[in-house]
């Protein structure tokens, strides 16, 4: 098999595994059954996007300096540790240790998948595949959380014990299946510089150059609204009259739609960024009317709207990868991730006391009219800086 086609094969059978959670679509639902508020699921959430937040740049340094695929490996094992947790403590102390432990699988993962990828590409020469592949990998992503998302609706029968022992295995062979990786290239010697120098380069790289500060921003405001509400979507189904079966059947939808606009963003790519800018503020507009509204036909706004968030995400990372050089790839990869927990954790700040203090409805209402009111004020401004230039 020629080295790129192993690459694509073998990235996409890590996304899949890394997808296929059969606890996924219900752990927001698990956690409202066990008595959580709307606003301890938001701190339980918190608690992951700070713990990635903290391990972010850590990750993206050790990404640049040592074995990618080992990293990815022992990532998953620390994220199945998380569900032993729900399994052995359901409450909101065992939850809040799980969501810690993922987010710090989420650290090691985010930005350095992304780096390996782009860096065996280029090395056989395929660097403009780069978003193509990624698309692909995301598709088997999001078909494997439409698969585990059917299989959660069955096993929800049998409690949620059954989900959680199903996720352990999914996170072992994830792990398995990060060894199947190639073994990208160390970009930088242990020693030849120290991490704070490396970091502090990167910062002034990315702060200096034309095109990562804008890119970084919309990456980062699409993973706050886009990430930050993916939870939450099985809550809006149990919200307009689902059970738990049809709130991860309603996952299902959504992953199906994750990966339609995966595998579809690259056609976008030439898209220049107002466009991408008006596509977000029209994404808001969808969830606002889908809150309005609040029936069950909405959720078909909701699985929409979520394929959308993809086609910025992927299109995005791309041109930010496209910009930035190998010995420093995870490092901004991971300043990208940074920069996106932390609006992430300052939307679920603004989410969970808003639903707790009046309803899930106008949580999700707020978000919507949130990203329509963000979205138009930088499409003008952009165009106001171009007008200016002109």
């Amino acid at each position: 098999m020629a080295p790129f086609q192993r690459l694509l094969a073998a990235a996409c059978a890590f996304k899949f595994f890394d997808g296929f959670l059969v606890i996924y679509p219900l752990y927001a639902v698990m956690f409202v059954d066990h008595g959580l508020t709307p606003w301890q699921v938001s701190v339980t959430l918190i608690a992951w996007s700070t713990t990635a937040f903290v391990l972010q740049m850590p990750s993206g340094l050790l990404a640049d300096r040592f074995s990618r695929r080992w990293l990815l490996c022992g990532a998953q094992l620390v994220r199945g540790l998380g569900f032993l947790a729900w399994l052995l403590f359901p409450g909101f102390a065992g939850f809040l240790i799980g969501l810690m432990l993922w987010g710090a699988k989420s650290a090691f993962t985010n930005g350095t998948f992304e780096a390996l990828v782009y860096d065996e590409l280029r090395e056989v020469g395929r660097a403009e595949d780069y978003a193509r592949v990624i698309g692909r990998a995301q598709g088997f992503l999001f078909a494997a959380i439409l698969l585990s998302s059917v299989a959660a609706a069955y096993a929800v029968r049998f409690g949620y014990s059954a989900a959680l022992i199903a996720s352990v295995a999914a996170a072992v062979a994830a792990a398995g299946s990060a060894l199947a990786l190639p073994r990208a290239t160390r970009t930088l010697a242990l020693g030849r510089a120290d991490y704070l120098g490396h970091l502090k380069r990167g910062f002034a790289y990315a702060a200096g150059h034309p095109v990562i500060p804008g890119v970084i921003l919309l990456l980062a405001l699409s993973q706050a609204f886009g990430g930050g509400l993916e939870g939450f979507w099985p809550v809006f189904g149990r919200e307009v009259g689902f059970d738990a079966s049809q709130a991860a059947l309603l996952a299902a939808a959504v992953g199906a739609a994750q990966g339609a606009g995966a595998a579809t963003a690259h056609r976008f790519r030439r898209m220049p960024e107002p466009g991408f800018l008006a596509l977000f503020a029209g994404i808001g507009v969808l969830l606002a009317l889908a809150a309005a509204v609040f029936q069950v036909w909405t959720v078909a706004l909701v699985a929409t709207l979520a394929g959308l968030f993809k086609v910025i995400d992927i299109n995005f990372d791309a041109r930010l990868h496209d910009a930035i050089p190998t010995e420093m790839r995870a490092t901004l990869a991971a300043t990208r991730n940074f920069a996106g927990l932390t609006a992430l954790t300052v939307m679920l700040l603004g989410f969970g006391p808003l639903a707790d203090a009046t309803s899930y409805r106008i949580a999700f209402l707020g978000a919507g009219g949130a990203m329509v009111v963000i979205g138009l004020a930088l499409l003008t401004w952009r165009i106001a800086r171009r007008s200016g230039r002109a």
